[in-house]
């Protein structure tokens, strides 16, 4: 399973929602909105869809996927609400709609006729049909500087994962494959606690559930059991986030404990360990022009892992014809396969009576993207990636290796919530 373009706005808008949106609704539902806001309650409701197209690369090229989400919730200000201070829920729940090639195993749908991890991640296979994504009991402390989230969660949407500005390709390998965390928006049992030393500088961690089979089992995030879970991850990093809210720097660390398999030797042990490293910089700022870095730096600890080594590195840049909402983005990214995942690709090749040569180590993807607000409510964002030497990693049992090439996307975002008034 692959962590843009779900019929609707990037992956980290759909994951990471505000403590409070727009006030000066307008809409049908508008003074549905002010009352429920009276109540301090903050409902959302937005659509996303993201669809790729492979142009030549991969098992099998001209393949096409789509995935869309429909994303139901609200965030419940306790102490509004009931005179809980510093508290609050927060609620939301999935629909996945409008899917094309994204079940499970990868080899027969978009990911495994992609072949490589950059083209493939964008889709996420969304094998049910709703998911309850976020149930959370939210609590601060001394003016807000400690910060507790406690319930069904995922701990991606606390820690700096997406940094890449769109959320069509904005994925992480090394988290994908050996955090043991899956891409929201499937939820399990999680904690997180956030310190603000200073204004600027955070320290913060968590423990989150790691049950993929919970998923595999199409359970819709229902069954609260931890039965079949198969271990917990841990994270815990520092950040600094200064008043310029597009400048973040943040490092982190995870532990895994759940077994890992050797894909080559079948040899296993429990645990495997991480870290990465995420930052955004502003460059410079002319009203409401300006010109951004970003990059990231992830590394696995064992060769059980399927990647070793991840790096990235982009420029955006900031409201290009004088339209603030819309940003242009261009990015280098690599990762380095690991030895025994190389192996194990060619062992299945050779098994097929396919091409016995080992594939290419180190792979890397060169892309080019934007965010274009069309309306106040909907944007959107195509995308360009040319990998070279694409790694099998989505089909394994390919019979050949795949040659470099284009795949586009195009992601769509539309808040119905903010349309509607709400």
């Amino acid at each position: 399973m692959s962590p843009l373009i779900r019929f609707c706005v990037c992956s980290l808008v759909a994951f990471t929602y505000p403590q409070a949106w727009a006030q000066d609704r307008e809409g049908p539902l508008a003074e549905l909105g002010n009352q429920l806001a009276d109540y301090g309650i903050q409902s959302h409701v937005l659509i996303t869809n993201i669809s790729m197209k492979n142009l030549d690369t991969g098992p099998r090229p001209h393949s096409f996927g789509n995935s869309g989400n429909l994303y139901v919730g609200a965030d419940i200000d306790l102490g509004t609400l009931s005179g809980l201070d510093g508290a609050a829920v927060h609620f939301e729940q999935t629909v996945f709609i409008l899917d094309k090639g994204t079940g499970q195993p990868t080899a027969g749908e978009w990911q495994g006729a992609a072949g490589t991890y950059f083209a493939g991640a964008p889709l996420h296979n969304d094998i049910t049909s709703t998911q309850l994504s976020l149930l959370t009991y939210e609590q601060k402390w001394f003016d807000g500087q400690l910060d507790m989230h406690i319930g069904r969660t995922n701990g991606r949407r606390y820690f700096y994962i997406y940094n890449c500005e769109t959320g069509v390709t904005c994925n992480d390998p090394i988290l994908e494959a050996s955090s043991g965390m899956l891409p929201p928006p499937f939820g399990a049992w999680g904690g997180y606690l956030k310190y603000q030393v200073n204004p600027s500088l955070y320290v913060h961690g968590g423990a989150f559930e790691s049950n993929p089979v919970d998923y595999l089992k199409k359970r819709k995030g229902l069954d609260f059991s931890t039965d079949d879970a198969s271990g917990t991850t841990f994270l815990l990093g520092i950040g600094s986030k200064p008043g310029d809210d597009n400048t973040q720097y943040e490092l982190n660390a995870y532990f895994n404990s759940s077994k890992q398999v050797d894909p080559l030797t079948g040899e296993s042990e429990h645990g495997t360990a991480g870290g990465f490293f995420k930052f955004r910089q502003t460059l410079w700022r002319d009203g409401l022009q300006g010109l951004q870095a970003f990059g990231s730096l992830s590394a696995a600890a064992d060769e059980k892992q399927a990647f070793s080594h991840f790096a990235e590195a982009g420029v955006t840049y900031l409201a290009p014809f004088d339209r603030p909402q819309d940003k242009l983005n261009f990015k280098a990214s690599y990762v380095q396969v690991n030895s025994h995942q190389l192996q194990f690709q060619q062992r299945l090749r050779t098994a097929a009576g396919g091409d016995p040569e080992m594939g290419e180590r180190n792979v890397y993807a060169l892309e080019a993207n934007g965010h274009f607000a069309l309306t106040r409510h909907l944007a959107i964002e195509p995308s360009i990636q040319y990998l070279i030497n694409p790694d099998n990693f989505y089909n394994p049992g390919a019979p050949q290796l795949s040659n470099n090439g284009f795949v586009i996307g195009l992601g769509l975002t539309f808040d119905a919530g903010g349309a509607l008034g709400l």
